[in-house]
């Protein structure tokens, strides 16, 4: 008899493991080809509000995000409707029914007559779990410039350009240990539901803040179909009474885990939780690290901490996620660069998750990628794309453009945005269920079924443009940290509120919107097709540091050496292609500025107008101006790299700038700038890295 029951647990383990595998399966095949017909983002060809966690720094607007509040009375379809006078462009897996006695009691009898004509197995094989689970998973994002569209962007079909920024990185880091201790202080109000759910404690470390966030993470064991639609099936509350609240930290939580228990199926989801690979007898919590690289905060207070002058190479060489000052009481001091910390934060968590999870694979950073992994990779970052634009916008509370989290996710390209009409549904029905939700969050099945649905773009919705570019070799990315501020959100308010005020008014309204759109497309149009070509590379690769960037832009135009001969790709051709991006520059900064003055909004202050000049007026320099919505506090510059300096980690034309930056600070003591050691990332979105706790 022992023998017949042994035989049973055998077959009940295997057929556990099939489902196991076929959970799985259908987790790594949610979409396995990035061609599949449900994948709707276009990738083209290459040819914040402050919601008073100013203090973690993780919440409110980036300066340039461009996520702005879009007001009921503007356009809320997404779509640019003014100044068209310019053309744009199963397995079948047998299983066992564990829920039912007399399918389990006909399985025993089935086992028991087969046991009596088969003799019984030899040797024991042992079972495999159904699924191996990481121990540890590190994810980063970048941060960002949006170097042409600003506020165009908002509406599609717009084009917006942005360029990823290297060295400038979220990551987060996921494994399993042992439970922050709490304060008991207000009393504990996260705990178990009821015997149909599971909690887990879930810690959130952020080192840089000096804070922990400390969670319970509530989900129900019912099958799917077993939830009353209207039930909720996920909640996150904090595990005491008192404590901070971060809508960016906690809204990705509650989707991300949301997601992943609707795809993956609750036994699954529910099985990644007790393989933490601790001491069984240990209490273990879901711990997640958050560490931002440098440039997402300014550096200024540990320069003049440390003596140093504020160049280039003095801000390459400070240590790593170094913390954010405190003032004299202990608070910390937040002083955001404008590269989207928010969009990377979010789109980290996200990417994380779903490695940690198995319901994603991502590429490794600085890793080659062969061409069957590549197609993998392509729809695990189109999962976590959607998955982090739903976050993102809830978080925010409103839909945005979007452009900052698609670089997260995808690096530098040419965006143009999804229709807001995709997730704002969604995003008004989880807000409205948790109005009433008191200490905390909460998902209903509803909510994680249509999630789900959003997720995989199962209706096609999804109609974003991404077109992937890259600064071609020779050319590189400086960003300045520019003491001052703007609000992204009241800026770009009262552009769109001109815009739609002097829509059929104004010849000089018309005109600024309609040359920026040109202005955009040439700059977009130089990048994607243009400066892709050999004979320009090959060029710029060659002459590039000895010829073209020693001298000014002015001078490009004058006849050269013998090497400035007329041909495709020589300096001559080059320096004058160059050229061509730094008109469609200066005539997008002249009409930004123009429409700022206008609507009475500082996109080009005077003092950026004049730092700005300054700097494109250094050999070298082919374009500088604000990034995003502008403003008073970042300027960005693309410049032809010259000969190496410091080991190869700098070049004479970043040192030249910098030296102009340090000296416009000594002269003023009202203006503070102060390089980033960013660069651009190119094609680097999204990664998994070997990033440990």
């Amino acid at each position: 008899m022992w023998g017949k029951f042994a035989n049973l647990a055998e077959q009940l383990d295997a057929n556990a493991a099939k489902l196991g595998d076929a959970a799985i399966n259908k987790s790594d095949n949610l979409g396995s080809d990035a061609n599949d017909p449900q994948n709707n983002i276009t990738m083209a060809p290459s040819s914040d509000t402050d919601y008073g966690d100013e203090e973690n720094g993780w919440g409110g607007s980036d300066g340039d995000d461009l996520d702005f509040d879009d007001d009921e009375d503007m356009d809320s379809s997404g779509v640019d409707a003014s100044f068209d006078d310019v053309p744009d462009e199963k397995e079948d897996v047998a299983a066992l029914d564990n829920t039912n006695p007399e399918a389990l009691s006909s399985a025993v009898e089935e086992v028991e007559t087969a046991a009596a004509t088969t003799p019984p197995p030899t040797v024991q094989q042992p079972q495999s779990p159904p699924h191996m689970f990481p121990k540890i998973v590190s994810v980063s994002a970048p941060g960002k410039a949006l170097v042409a569209g600003g506020y165009l962007v908002l509406e599609s079909p717009n084009p917006g350009v942005v360029l990823a920024a290297d060295g400038c990185r979220f990551h987060t880091t996921i494994t399993f240990r042992q439970p922050c201790i709490t304060s008991t202080a207000g009393g504990v109000i996260g705990n178990s539901i009821n015997a149909t759910w599971k909690s887990v404690p879930l810690d959130v470390y952020s080192p840089q803040f000096d804070k922990i966030f400390c969670y319970y993470l509530s989900y129900s064991l019912k099958s799917q179909g077993e939830d009353d639609d209207g039930e909720d099936v996920l909640r996150l509350q904090p595990r005491t009474a008192s404590y901070e609240p971060n809508k960016f930290v906690e809204r990705t939580l509650l989707l991300a885990f949301g997601y992943l228990r609707q795809s993956l199926g609750k036994d699954l989801f529910h099985s990644r939780f007790r393989q933490h690979g601790m001491n069984s007898n240990e209490r273990v919590a879901l711990a997640i690290k958050l560490r931002a690289d440098n440039d997402f905060y300014s550096q200024i207070n540990h320069l003049k901490q440390r003596g140093l002058d504020l160049t280039p190479q003095h801000v390459e060489s400070l240590e790593p996620f170094l913390p954010c000052p405190k003032d004299s009481d202990g608070k910390v001091i937040v002083n955001k660069t404008g590269m989207g910390s928010s969009a990377a934060l979010v789109t980290s968590i996200v990417g994380a998750l779903l490695q940690f999870f198995g319901a994603s694979s991502l590429p490794m950073i600085d890793q080659e990628v062969t061409a069957g992994k590549e197609n993998h990779h392509e729809e695990g970052l189109r999962i976590a794309h959607n998955l982090a634009q739903i976050c993102h916008c809830y978080a925010q509370g409103k839909v945005g453009s979007g452009f900052d989290v698609s670089s997260a996710v995808f690096g530098s390209h040419v965006y143009t945005r999804f229709s807001k009409s995709v997730i704002n549904k969604f995003i008004e029905d989880v807000e409205v269920r948790n109005e009433s939700v008191k200490d905390g969050l909460s998902l209903a099945e509803t909510d994680s079924t249509q999630l789900l649905a959003l997720v995989t773009d199962a209706d096609q919705k999804w109609d974003c443009i991404v077109q992937p570019i890259n600064l071609p070799k020779g050319l590189e990315l400086l960003m300045a940290d520019v003491c001052g501020g703007s609000e992204s959100p009241s800026m770009a308010r009262k552009i769109l509120e001109w815009k739609k005020k002097n829509r059929e008014t104004g010849f000089l309204t018309g005109y600024y919107w309609k040359d920026l759109k040109r202005c955009n497309k040439k700059i977009a149009s130089l990048l994607s097709d243009q400066y892709t070509k050999k004979p320009f590379c090959d060029g710029l690769a060659r002459d590039g540091p000895l010829i073209i960037a020693s001298r000014t832009a002015e001078q490009w135009r004058k006849p050269m050496p013998s090497t400035w001969h007329e041909f495709d790709g020589s300096s001559w051709d080059v320096a004058l292609q160059l050229l061509d991006l730094r008109m469609a520059f200066l005539e997008s900064r002249q009409n930004l500025k123009g429409m700022g003055t206008a609507a009475g909004v500082p996109v080009e202050p005077d003092s950026q107008t004049v730092l700005a000049d300054a700097t494109m007026k250094l050999p070298g320099v082919v374009a500088a101006g604000v990034p995003g919505a502008g403003g008073f506090d970042a300027l960005f510059v693309i410049y032809v790299k010259g000969p190496p300096t410091n080991g190869g980690k700098s070049d004479q034309v970043r040192d030249e700038i910098g030296n102009l930056w340090r000296d416009l600070s000594n002269e003023d003591d009202n203006t503070v700038v102060c390089p980033l050691s960013v660069r651009a990332a190119g094609s680097g979105g999204l990664c998994a890295s070997s990033l440990q706790w």
